[in-house]
């Protein structure tokens, strides 16, 4: 219930309960000239019959045993100086005087209660209420017992009272009209009162109340209370203007510091990142180009050595057939070495094992190239490349990976390559994005066998797509796909997250998607995105410019 309700309900009860005392001060004023009238007409009653006792019993005449002119004469004079009905029966009700003469003779019966002649009985004064056909509102009677020498009863005095009771209330009247003026201007007052205390302290606690709930719910914190007294009201109001000044305030320093907190958090996440990144492509680079530095020296030794030696080899066949055909008969122990080393097979075995020597050094050779290309480390950071070498190097780097294995079938890689332009990029951190994105789907595939041969059913064949081409805003793009088993919805909202990894423990760190995020949005101002179905497979798109604006700072 609102507060105004129960200050005009708190003042409407005080001014019922002033009517109350009113309506209870009225009835009592009622009651009051009631009983003063009926005690007046007690006293006049006990009068007149105390005055037929004593005129009877001065004159020794027995007055009311009987009608007498007497009696009746005497009626009519009180009832001349009293101007109110008397009545005087006897013990049987016989009316013996009345100031109607024509009911002397009759028995009193408007006494519906019996009422004299329980009094004649017991000596004791009752009112009733006559009701007749002349007076259909009835006439207020009171019964005195006439008491004789010996106080015995032997009739009764009846005396009408409504005029008394007429008088009394005419009398009390004006105090009782006063009572219900005063009362209904009592509740008017309160209502009036009511009203304008509640207008006054309602009000302004409701617009305060209003604009408290509005800052709430809506967090605006720019609301402010009218002040529009300067009581307690207003006084509340300004203080409450000042707190929602002083928490707006408050609110702004705290989302400024969480603003702040929140991008030196970023800014401390990015460089870690680019931390573990620089020393990971660093370690990487470092530990490809030694390898290939240290297979690369004896292989050019070997490959450069193989050139001498088939030209050696030939030469010496040659002089061998020349010996051969001047000597065609040599002696029968030569001849037996000739036949046990079987010239003509080492002839022609020879020049087949050293051309597989130099395929063998040449794939060597081509490897540690696509090492040294992998590492980019002989080469400017930021420059024009080809990024088709950039995939078959990565591609070159994992072969191990593709290949069947006791727990995994083979890989297959389906590749569409466009026509590309020479794109401008950082080179070595591309490979390490392209690596990362290969060795995820090689995972994915590897694991969705695992699951396939354990629940004995059947799969298709695990299988790798790549594709490139250009789009017409001059922009290159690379899609790498699988048919694994998909990723969930909410895991690919958070694919790119810092630390989060869906590997087992100690099988991802949960980096190399993130890098590869930062590598190609920040690095590269191009876009990265991954889309999957959980059934399906997962596919991830690379796009990046083909000229950057300007390079970004290693």
């Amino acid at each position: 219930m609102k507060i105004s309700h129960k200050l005009v309900g708190s003042f409407v009860g005080v001014s019922l309960l002033t009517s109350v005392v009113g309506a209870v001060a009225i009835a009592q004023s009622q009651k009051i000239a009631e009983t003063l009238a009926i005690s007046e007409a007690e006293h006049v009653a006990q009068v007149i019959a105390t005055s037929i006792a004593h005129n009877a019993y001065y004159d020794k005449k027995p007055i009311f045993i009987e009608r007498s002119d007497e009696l009746q004469h005497y009626t009519n004079l009180l009832h001349d100086l009293q101007k109110r009905d008397i009545v005087v029966v006897n013990r049987q009700k016989l009316i013996l005087a009345d100031a109607v003469r024509e009911n002397v003779g009759t028995i009193f019966e408007h006494d519906q209660g019996n009422e004299i002649q329980q009094t004649i009985q017991d000596g004791k004064t009752r009112t009733f209420l006559e009701n007749s056909v002349d007076y259909p509102q009835g006439i207020k009677l009171i019964v005195i017992p006439l008491k004789g020498e010996q106080n015995q009863v032997d009739g009764a005095v009846i005396l009408e009272w409504s005029s008394l009771y007429d008088q009394a209330i005419a009398q009390a009247r004006p105090t009782m009209i006063v009572i219900v003026i005063t009362s209904l201007g009592c509740v008017i007052l309160a209502l009036i009162l009511g009203w304008k205390i509640s207008s006054s302290i309602a009000k302004p606690l409701q617009l305060v109340t209003e604009v408290a709930q509005q800052v709430t719910q809506n967090s605006n914190f720019d609301l402010k209370i009218p002040v529009i007294t300067k009581d307690e009201t207003g006084i509340l109001a300004t203080a409450f203007n000042n707190l929602i000044e002083s928490v707006k305030t408050l609110l702004t320093e705290k989302e400024q510091r969480s603003t702040e907190l929140r991008q030196a958090l970023t800014q401390l996440q990015k460089t870690q990142l680019q931390l573990v990144q620089t020393e990971k492509m660093s370690s990487l680079g470092q530990l490809v180009a030694g390898i290939a530095h240290e297979i690369n020296n004896p292989v050019n030794f070997i490959h450069g050595n193989i050139t001498h030696i088939d030209s050696y080899t030939q030469d010496l066949l040659k002089l061998i057939y020349c010996y051969r055909a001047h000597y065609p008969n040599p002696p029968q122990t030569l001849q037996a070495t000739l036949d046990d080393v079987e010239l003509d097979f080492l002839n022609e075995d020879l020049i087949k094992v050293l051309q597989s020597m130099k395929i063998g050094t040449e794939r060597i050779r081509e490897i540690v190239l696509s090492l040294r290309n992998f590492s980019r480390l002989d080469e400017s950071e930021f420059k024009a490349v080809d990024l088709h070498e950039g995939i078959e190097n990565t591609l070159l780097i994992l072969q191990h990976r593709l290949k069947a294995t006791p727990e995994s079938p083979v890989i297959e890689v389906a590749k569409d390559y466009s026509q590309l332009p020479l794109v401008e990029c950082y080179p070595g951190q591309l490979n390490q994005v392209l690596m990362n994105l290969l060795i995820n789907a090689i995972d994915a595939l590897q694991e969705s066998d695992r699951q396939q041969i354990k629940a004995d059913g059947q799969k298709q064949p695990s299988k790798i797509w790549i594709s490139t081409h250009v789009t017409a805003d001059n922009w290159v793009q690379i899609a790498i796909a699988d048919n694994g088993s998909g990723i969930t919805e909410t895991v690919r909202t958070r694919i790119f997250d810092p630390f989060f990894t869906t590997k087992a423990i100690g099988k991802g760190t949960g980096l190399g998607l993130s890098i590869s995020y930062q590598i190609v949005t920040e690095k590269h101002h191009g876009k990265i995105w991954c889309d999957s179905t959980l059934g399906d497979g997962t596919k991830f798109v690379i796009a990046i410019p083909v000229h950057q604006s300007e390079p970004m700072p290693s």
